[in-house]
């Protein structure tokens, strides 16, 4: 059976034909355009679509389409609800829409959960029994998989490590809570430390990263205390889900071991022993297609 994927973004959507062995044989993509409303993207999602079916083998069929998108969204129903970078989307069935269009089903899933699932079965993850994938953007979120199988919590909210508390006495969260690992990792709070620091204008985290890589000290020591909030909050998430295996996305992670060895480093201080001994902190290695591997997946009924 092929398979076929999608991955929509705020900014663009990025569609795959998947083989029987699940490599991504043919792709395409355009802008979402989200402003001009999801009408006009779902009918340009169809058209994209249907140039990757046509691009089938002979007698080759697919049976259903998967679909990533930011969330809040409900994958029950398709629906997206109301994602932020979506202007105007406000509980837009968004799934039926598509399907109506290339006439499949299509199934919707959250981005990190797609993009878990991709890097699980397909890459870093591979061979693990548990993972959680790690989006380090504009905030810092995650998505797990337990003994296989994609956990969602009773509310489908799980993975909400941005907002643990690595510092009791830390600064003030955008949530309102004090000491969050995003006031000290995500992307916006690497680019103003680094900023205050130099009183300098730089405008990304990879940025950022390029500079470490550089030489420049100062960024060098914005990524190492990035990194020992992400180690804290990596030991507390082990600890209460017992899962050995961490997968980071993002640019910011383009630092590589600049982020990462302060992040393993700090382990061992928030965690038990046996528990820091087993941990394994690694980048993804699928960067965009995992979300369209992911989607594709679950479409295909992997997810348990």
């Amino acid at each position: 059976m092929w398979h076929l994927g999608i991955d929509l973004g705020a900014t663009s959507f990025k569609c795959g034909l998947i083989s029987p062995e699940w490599k991504i044989v043919a792709r395409n993509q355009d802008e979402t355009r989200a402003l001009q409303g999801p009408e006009q993207a779902a009918d340009r999602i169809a058209e994209h679509t249907r140039e990757l079916l046509a691009q089938l083998p002979s007698g080759a069929t697919v049976s259903s389409i998967g679909m990533c998108a930011p969330g809040p969204l409900d994958h029950t129903t398709g629906t997206l609800i109301y994602p932020p970078n979506l202007t105007g989307w406000r509980n837009v069935p968004f799934a039926q829409m598509v399907s109506e269009r290339v006439g499949l089903p299509v199934s919707l899933e959250h981005d990190a959960k797609a993009s878990a699932l991709g890097e699980f079965h397909f890459g870093a993850g591979r061979g693990a029994k548990s993972m959680a994938l790690i989006i380090i953007g504009t905030g810092i979120g995650a998505a797990m998989i337990v003994d296989g199988k994609l956990y969602r919590g009773d509310h489908d909210a799980a993975g909400e490590i941005g907002h643990i508390t690595v510092d009791l006495e830390g600064p003030i969260c955008r949530c309102g809570a004090t000491g969050c690992v995003e006031v000290f990792a995500s992307g916006p709070a690497i680019v103003n430390a680094y900023n205050y620091a130099t009183r300098r204008n730089v405008e990304s985290g990879e940025e950022i990263a390029r500079a470490a890589h550089n030489g420049d000290e100062i960024a060098r020591r914005v990524l190492q205390r990035a990194g020992r909030a992400l180690g804290a909050a990596i030991a507390t998430m082990a600890m209460l889900n017992d899962i050995d295996t961490f997968v980071l996305f993002g640019s910011v992670v383009k630092a590589g071991d600049l982020l990462l060895e302060p992040a393993r480093q700090a382990v061992p201080r928030y965690s038990y022993p046996t528990t820091a001994s087993r941990i394994k902190i690694m980048v993804g290695e699928l960067g965009n297609d995992a979300g369209i591997l992911g989607a594709a997946w679950g479409a295909a009924g992997g997810i348990g």
